[in-house]
């Protein structure tokens, strides 16, 4: 009884400072959350946000367009543009898609760069980390070396990544290539690294049998012969062997 005493007399002080001046900040505060969540509402579903522009540094499509213009930026679902994007050019490296109030929506694309072709039943267009980035049916960049890895029936599509060891290893001998000034003089048309320990490329005509390892040393002996030895006379060369201590030439007869 004692402890229920004590409960009364305490709910009794919090009653006697409750006041009518409480009572109307109560009704105030409830009154402004309202004010609040209706205004809240009204913008939300007003045309106010609609988007009339759409910054972009790739080509929109018409159907993203439609999806995007004239809706409120608070119900466009980024996702779903994400998705649409990136399932329609699986080979972009990667995708942003920002709001910019009050009605804009910037799509910012980073595009993978070409760095090789690689020939199977198709040319396919590879970016550095291997990734399929167009495919055609002619060679469309005369200037860009050629891969070759034998024949395959395997069709490829944009964005899927090949991990095939013998693209990697012509990657590396393609870097070094372009770092060799020597090479600029002479057209580099392709690389075959089907059997990859007498992979080979071309300079011009002539194939050159560089092997799969020592890349560096053996291009360092390519450039001494074609300064000195072969100086001139390049295309009366079939083949020239650098896989061992002792580079071989071949002559066309």
């Amino acid at each position: 009884m004692l402890y229920m005493g004590k409960i009364l007399r305490k709910l009794e002080k919090i009653k006697s400072g409750f006041t009518p001046k409480h009572l109307g900040i109560g009704i105030l505060c409830v009154f402004l959350l309202a004010v609040v969540i209706y205004s809240g509402s009204r913008i939300y579903h007003s045309g106010f946000f609609g988007v009339t522009r759409i910054s972009s540094n790739v080509p929109v499509e018409p159907a993203l367009k439609n999806y995007v213009l004239n809706k409120s930026l608070f119900k466009l679902d980024i996702g779903r543009i994400y998705d649409f994007i990136s399932k329609r050019h699986p080979e972009y490296k990667s995708i942003q898609v920002l709001k910019e109030f009050p009605s804009s929506l910037r799509i910012n694309v980073i595009q993978r760069r070409p760095f090789a072709e690689l020939y199977l039943k198709n040319f396919y267009i590879l970016d550095r980390e291997g990734v399929v980035i167009g495919v055609k049916e002619s060679n469309i960049f005369p200037q860009m070396v050629v891969i070759e890895i034998g024949q395959d029936n395997t069709t490829l599509s944009k964005g899927m990544c090949i991990t095939d060891k013998r693209l990697e290893l012509s990657f590396r001998l393609i870097e070094l290539i372009k770092t060799r000034k020597f090479l600029n003089k002479f057209s580099v048309k392709s690389i075959n690294a089907t059997f990859p320990e007498s992979a080979y490329f071309r300079v011009n005509d002539t194939r050159i049998v560089i092997g799969n390892s020592d890349f560096e040393r053996k291009l360092y002996i390519l450039e001494n012969l074609l300064n000195e030895k072969l100086a001139g006379d390049i295309n009366l060369v079939e083949y020239i062997d650098l896989r061992y201590k002792k580079a071989y030439i071949g002559y066309k007869k």
